[in-house]
């Protein structure tokens, strides 16, 4: 029973481990922690700030609203970090963000957040007014792959100063407690107060502008001319709610749920499993074949046969379960692109040293 303990453990950190994609930051891979280091509030924060998850229809709680969120009752314990929201408001300015440990303290603007404050309309524009809503770089990636451009510079073009609909996922953001007013009515604490209360809509996933006509909207070409086909900005895809099918086969990197593509999932991840046992084995071979030299002997009489097959179903058990993980915990596409095969290769290299090392220390008694 306690074998079987641990063995859950370690497939619950596989999904873990799946489920937290890493981002390609600078050429670097950078994960839903980001830079921060375990045990800071950061490190807690993080991976709610780098969600990349659409929420659906039914799950969006429509009853909140901007005003709700600004409110001086705005306090942590108000709202729930795992709600999804639909709000309304006028954009009084998008721009940067910060250099973040969420997206790796990156200086390179087109991985940054993308700042927006949203006020509940053109007249009441204060401090003391403002929602900070976000897009993130893992957002902007998954847009772009469906010809969607949210790069800060085009967000500002479009959406500033126009009344927008937006949805995303509720985020508390401890960090400026004493740069709100919620907190610090009087503002005599820490910063200067620059935001009503440390709630946001972060990350945003959807965007609508509300107050546009189409020519207004539509955006000028090389020549000058009017684009009379973009007739307002929204996203659409990922969403699974959202009707317009034009890009519906844009995303192609992405695998839908159908029997056969899951099947097609677990086999893929069984074979990558066995791929990553392949390359330990390999480095295994090397060392044998170093400790024979030392001690002047064949290879074949150190090299054990029955446990490198072992090894190697392992891995493929390893990488199959991995694959049904897969499917399960992203229902409604598995992205295979390279964060997702080398998480495969790992699991089987990882998880396989995991397994033997565990079944070498704890060996089954045999019945007396």
């Amino acid at each position: 029973m306690k074998k079987f303990f641990y063995l859950l453990i370690f497939f619950g950190v596989s999904i873990s481990c799946y489920a937290q994609d890493e981002l390609n930051i600078d050429g670097e891979p950078c994960g839903m922690h980001g830079s921060s280091k375990e045990g800071t509030k950061e490190y807690l924060q993080n991976p709610f700030k780098n969600r990349y998850n659409f929420p659906k229809k039914e799950n969006i709680n429509t009853k909140i609203q901007i005003n709700d969120l600004i409110s001086s009752k705005a306090t942590f314990d108000k709202f729930n970090q795992n709600t999804a929201v639909e709000v309304t408001g006028y954009v009084y300015d998008v721009k940067v963000g910060g250099t973040e440990s969420c997206n790796c303290k990156t200086t390179n603007s087109g991985f940054k957040d993308t700042h927006i404050e949203l006020t509940p309309d053109a007249e009441n524009t204060g401090p003391e007014n403002r929602l900070i809503v976000e897009v993130t770089p893992r957002i902007r990636q998954i847009l772009e792959k469906q010809g969607e451009d949210w790069s800060t510079s085009t967000l500002k073009q479009r959406i500033k100063g126009h009344t927008v609909k937006i949805q995303g996922w509720l985020f508390y953001d401890h960090s400026h407690e004493l740069e709100s007013f919620v907190l610090d009515p009087e503002d005599n604490k820490g910063r200067k107060n620059w935001r009503a209360s440390c709630w946001e809509v972060h990350p945003i996933t959807n965007i609508e502008i509300t107050d546009a006509e189409e020519d207004e909207l539509a955006m000028a070409d090389e020549e000058g001319e009017k684009n009379a086909k973009v007739t307002m900005f929204t996203t659409s895809g990922p969403n699974p709610d959202n009707n317009n099918n034009n890009n519906s086969n844009k995303n192609a990197d992405k695998m839908s749920t159908t029997p056969l593509n899951i099947l097609i999932t677990v086999l893929l991840g069984a074979i990558l499993g066995a791929v990553g046992q392949g390359i330990r084995v390999i480095v295994g071979l090397k060392k044998v074949g170093d400790e024979a030299d030392k001690q002047g002997i064949s290879n074949n009489q150190l090299i054990q046969t029955q446990q490198l097959v072992l090894s190697i179903f392992i891995a493929f058990a390893i990488g199959a379960i991995a694959g049904v993980l897969a499917a399960v915990n992203n229902m409604d596409a598995t992205v295979f692109d390279k964060s997702t095969v080398i998480a495969f290769i790992t699991a089987g290299y990882a998880g396989t040293d995991f397994i033997e090392g565990f079944m070498k220390k704890t060996p089954i008694k045999k019945q007396q």
